[in-house]
């Protein structure tokens, strides 16, 4: 079987696993979503946040938890297109009142094999547990006689590779160690990725911090470029016609954000809402016939706000809202799935009977 064959099959063990009582009603998170199966460097959390990958099954994505992760990553050049992360328990446990709860030891024996199947897979060099709990799951594979406390910025020959235990980016976990030294911390993991990474080369620091700042620009200029309000569906479309038209005419990328295929099509990391809000002064959103709908105070002078891009992706950005601006959001759905990228993703999926949602786009280039 191949790498693909073996994760196809895990993940539907995953989803068809009822272990755990009190998560029945609750997502498995663990897809292809979760990163390449040739990644360097497997990072693993706690378990599914139930405002964050209950809901977008990305893992640490959607909640404070996944905006601090995000962030931490994003600021030592980290890309998530280079690291699979995942969990260490795959479905949210909840507590009697529906809250977010911490893993049982036995939720956490039950799903430890599962961790151990995704390690073997896809065989990191490194593999980085956020928390304490991950850390746990982790000696159930092999042990490892690390605390957290006294073990975290270091790493240690574990299972074949490298373990490198860091704090979890929850606020809770941030109240024992600073958002400023867990971004020592994970400094210290991207340094040792770079110098263990050998199938893969480790991105370099900034680069994904400059394609944040990429997506928040164009996103700008196409609400700007916008003659009406804009749909939150729409914006994320556009931005994707404007990559794909980007990389067919100059050959690279407008901005190189995290990009991934879900059920209504693409869909922009970089652009969760609660992210965008904070990112864009003057961003105004309100609902239309249960529709998120977005535009710009009048008379904004962006010409500060776009720093990141240059003259010719602005152009791209405009020529996309000419083109595109006036479309629907049944057309624009329907222009992105025509798009290669996306025309080449449901071809795999059709060809391997892969189910590829949350599935990277973009990710060769």
């Amino acid at each position: 079987m191949t790498k693909e064959e073996k994760f196809a099959a895990l993940a539907e063990r995953v989803k068809s696993c009822e272990k755990c009582a009190r998560m029945k009603g609750s997502a498995r998170v663990l897809s292809s979503g979760c990163g390449p199966l040739d990644a360097e460097l497997i990072l693993v959390g706690e378990a599914p946040g139930r405002l964050g990958a209950d809901g977008s099954q990305l893992p640490f994505h959607g909640d404070k938890s996944g905006h601090n992760f995000e962030s931490l990553i994003d600021q030592v050049g980290i890309s998530r297109y280079d690291v699979f992360v995942t969990n260490a328990v795959l479905c949210n446990p909840k507590d009697v009142e529906g809250n977010n709860a911490t893993p049982t030891p036995k939720e956490i024996e039950n799903c430890s094999q599962f961790l151990a199947e995704q390690i073997a897979i896809i065989d990191p060099q490194i593999v980085a547990t956020l928390g304490a709990t991950a850390l746990k799951a982790c000696s159930l594979i092999e042990q490892h006689g690390l605390a957290l406390s006294t073990s975290v910025r270091t790493s240690r020959d574990w299972n074949g590779r490298l373990l490198v235990p860091c704090y979890h980016p929850g606020q809770r976990a941030m109240i024992h160690r600073s958002f400023a030294n867990q971004l020592s911390d994970y400094q210290f993991l991207a340094e040792t990725l770079r110098r263990r990474g050998k199938r893969r080369k480790a991105t370099g620091t900034g680069r994904s911090s400059i394609a944040a700042q990429k997506v928040t620009d164009s996103a700008r200029v196409i609400l700007k470029e916008s003659q009406n309000d804009i749909s939150y569906f729409a914006l994320h479309k556009i931005l994707f016609l404007a990559e794909v038209a980007h990389l067919e005419e100059h050959g690279s990328r407008l901005t190189s954000g995290y990009v991934l295929r879900q059920k209504d099509g693409p869909y922009y990391v970089d652009l969760h809402l609660s992210k965008l809000t904070s990112l864009l002064p003057g961003l105004i959103v309100k609902s239309k016939n249960g529709i998120l709908m977005l535009s710009l105070q009048a008379g904004l002078d962006l010409s500060d706000d776009i720093s990141a891009l240059n003259t010719q992706e602005i152009s791209t950005l405009r020529m996309t809202m000419l083109k595109y601006g006036e479309y629907n959001n049944v057309e624009l759905k329907r222009r992105t799935y025509l798009t290669s990228p996306m025309r080449a993703l449901l071809r795999k999926e059709r060809i391997l009977r892969l189910n590829m949602f949350n599935a990277p786009l973009l990710c060769d280039n």
